[in-house]
């Protein structure tokens, strides 16, 4: 039997397995992984309400921004280590899937301790930005963002181990691993917010102590028998930083931390812009003016990530199916993963737009929404015009998980710039301010940014998946067994390509 036949890989249903029920054990535990994972932030924002119902959910929606740029550079070195180690194995190459493996850990350890020096000097210079004159919410805000900033190593070893994994095609101890997380936060929330009467503290240690729990998952796992994977995830002997590996990840991975990082970018300018929209209302028996923008865009955030978690775990249980596939030069079990995907996540989003229309006003209950009219209004208009936007990002986070996959991230970032930048901020600014609908025009521009987005690179998509398949085709044609892909392997002769001078 040849050597490409014999090669016996527990990732080789990524290449044999029948698509509709890949995908659906692929992305069902990435699916409840995402929803489980959603909840760390509304858990903590709905607790914090009922704590605090003026300030909480304000204060940690000032906190979001630099949230969201940790769980970036975490996310995004994550994709590029995964996306690599899918594509290595479909090739066949897995010593250099495991130098990836650790590769990747070593980057996520580093990018922690920058981190936690970072979250420790300016934290507080960053929420007085927007919170100096309101002395409450700026010191809830300050506290609960360095806690969370400078124990961040919990969340990047967790995102990095889970990648690993998931890239081998084990979505179910990622999905343990998020659960026992969330299982945990959630214990200690009302415990340290309320019963302890720590408030935002208590909030960011819950928070910190679930990532952390969720760290320790995946490294017993391992340590336990390692023979489960096809790769050595753990520093070795033979482990060197190599250039080429260290490119490769950041090929995927820093367009990808771009592409995150723009989320804090929008989180902050939008701050800003509907920091601008109060009104008036009865706090402890003195009327101050509420950032009503504010506090809508909050809740509006925490829900949308929830509703959106299906189709970012869909895109996790995708993206190591898409890249195996593309790696072994499986054109047409590539292009259905693709489409069924594309129909799964849109079907999805047309339940959740559903349910924002139906029943805003129920959602906006579940954070303790102050008790004012206005209010409660303002809130409901946002939610109902900002689920507009869900129909097409649906196809957008499939396209983006695509892009990824084949190792284009640089197109996915410029796909989530266009989305979130390049026409959300200066149309929601414009219709907010010099238009007669004052915020409603803030919440129109993310179904006009969504959909924008989707008309520019769907397009592009389809084009570049023909493109990487007739490169393929011409460097390395393959040749299909009863419809399946043996695993190719490296000829004993070929040359690795990171058999290159190491780093270190």
């Amino acid at each position: 039997m040849s050597k490409e036949l014999s090669q016996e890989l527990k990732s080789k249903k990524l290449g044999n397995m029948p698509i509709g029920k890949l995908i659906l054990t692929m992305s069902g535990p990435a699916i409840l992984s995402m929803l489980v994972q959603a909840l760390y932030n509304i858990v903590d924002s709905i607790f914090i309400g009922m704590y605090d119902p003026i300030n909480g959910v304000t204060a940690l929606s000032y906190a979001m921004p630099m949230q969201l740029l940790v769980n970036a550079f975490g996310i995004g070195l994550a994709v590029g280590t995964g996306s690599m180690i899918s594509r290595l194995l479909g090739e066949g190459r897995n010593e250099d899937a495991s130098l990836t493996a650790q590769t990747g850990l070593f980057l996520a350890l580093v990018m922690s301790a920058v981190f936690a020096i970072c979250g420790y000097f300016i934290s507080r210079a960053f929420i007085g930005l927007y919170a100096k004159n309101d002395p409450v919410v700026y010191e809830m805000a300050s506290n609960y963002l360095t806690i969370c900033t400078c124990c961040s190593f919990g969340m990047m070893l967790e995102i990095m181990l889970n990648r690993i994994i998931q890239s081998m095609g084990n979505m179910i101890i990622p999905m343990i691993t998020q659960i026992v997380g969330a299982v945990v936060n959630i214990i200690l929330d009302p415990i340290l917010i309320s019963v302890a009467g720590m408030g935002a503290v208590g909030a960011a240690v819950a928070t910190i102590i679930g990532q952390i729990v969720a760290m320790c998952v995946p490294i017993a796992v391992i340590l336990k028998d390692k023979t489960k994977f096809d790769i050595e995830i753990f520093f070795t002997r033979k482990f060197r930083l190599k250039k080429k590996i260290i490119g490769g990840i950041l090929q995927v991975g820093l367009p990808t931390i771009v592409m995150n990082s723009i989320g804090s970018i929008m989180y902050t300018v939008a701050n800003f812009i509907l920091g601008g929209f109060t009104t008036p209302i009865l706090a402890n028996g003195e009327t101050k003016d509420f950032a009503v923008g504010v506090w809508a865009f909050g809740i509006y955030f925490k829900l949308q990530s929830f509703a959106f978690m299906p189709c970012f775990g869909l895109n996790q249980g995708c993206i190591p199916i898409m890249g195996y596939n593309y790696g072994a030069n499986n054109k047409a079990r590539f292009n259905k993963t693709f489409r069924t995907a594309i129909i799964i996540a849109f079907s999805y989003m047309v339940f959740a737009l559903i349910i924002f229309h139906a029943m805003p006003e129920i959602l906006l209950k579940l954070f303790s929404a102050p008790d004012n009219a206005v209010v409660i209004a303002e809130g409901a208009k946002a939610l109902r015009l900002c689920a507009v936007c869900f129909l097409p990002a649906a196809i957008s986070v499939i396209t983006i998980a695509m892009f990824n996959a084949v190792g284009h991230g640089t197109k996915a970032m410029l796909m989530s710039i266009i989305r979130q930048i390049g026409v959300l901020l200066p149309v929601g600014f414009a219709l907010s301010k010099y238009t007669s609908i004052g915020l409603a025009g803030f919440w129109a521009a993310f179904p006009i940014a969504e959909t924008v987005a989707l008309v520019i690179f769907f397009p592009i998509a389809l084009a570049t998946i023909k493109k990487i398949f007739l490169k393929k085709d011409l460097e390395n044609p393959v040749v299909e067994l009863d419809g399946h892909l043996p695993t190719p392997a490296l000829d004993s002769e070929q040359e690795t390509p990171f058999e290159e001078e190491n780093i270190a």
